[in-house]
């Protein structure tokens, strides 16, 4: 029987997709003072970022200064929820107990305390990358959940949009719903949600 609802955040909760692509660009400008035209940002959506670097030939010395300067670049721009999302959320805490497990660090998860204010209730519990030793794709941070609140994997669904969070519910041994309404990454696998209200269909499906 599932108990525990799992959110990742970025390009799930919040749409984080256009401030992470404009912040990237004014890092990558202020780092090299190269412009990065319209159609070489549009790569980046059917690229991971690594493979995004290769593309424009940066060097390893510079994408660590990219990388470095994009920490900084981020916070400048408002990364806000997705319309009905935070609906979703309060419905589903009707049934069930919900968590996050976040790639975010503690301080750049707070970056989103106004706009989670209303919600931020509904979660028993937050696990952000640095509470962990290692992040997702191990399963320190489930293990660390199911410690916290005596559940086990199969009590759990997980729901993430990108191949990360994929192989990190399969290293965990949870089941987990694609979540596609920004990302389509995974948009081909089964139980693959479109919209936000489609989530709480596909958590009844594991039932």
């Amino acid at each position: 029987m599932k108990k525990c609802i799992v959110f990742d955040v970025d390009r799930t909760i919040v749409d984080s997709f256009l401030p992470e692509m404009l912040s990237l660009k004014e890092a990558i400008e202020n780092v090299t003072d190269r412009h990065i035209t319209e159609s070489e940002m549009r790569k980046i959506t059917s690229l991971t970022t690594s493979e995004f670097y290769n593309y424009l030939n940066f060097s390893n010395d510079e994408i660590k200064k990219i990388n470095k300067e994009w920490e900084k670049t981020f916070s400048n721009y408002q990364t806000k929820c997705f319309p009905n999302i935070k609906d979703v959320i309060k419905k589903i805490s009707e049934d069930y107990v919900i968590c996050i497990i976040t790639s975010r660090t503690l301080e750049e998860f707070h970056e989103l305390d106004d706009e989670l204010n209303d919600v931020i209730d509904c979660f028993k519990i937050v696990i952000t990358s640095d509470l962990i030793n290692n992040p997702k794709p191990s399963r320190d941070s489930i293990d660390y959940l199911c410690d916290k609140l005596q559940l086990v994997p199969e009590e759990l669904i997980y729901i993430g949009d990108s191949i990360i969070d994929k192989t990190f519910s399969k290293n965990c041994n949870i089941d987990f719903i694609p979540a596609c309404w920004e990302n389509h990454e995974l948009e081909n696998e089964d139980n693959a949600c479109f919209t936000y209200e489609e989530i709480i269909n596909k958590i009844d499906l594991f039932k």
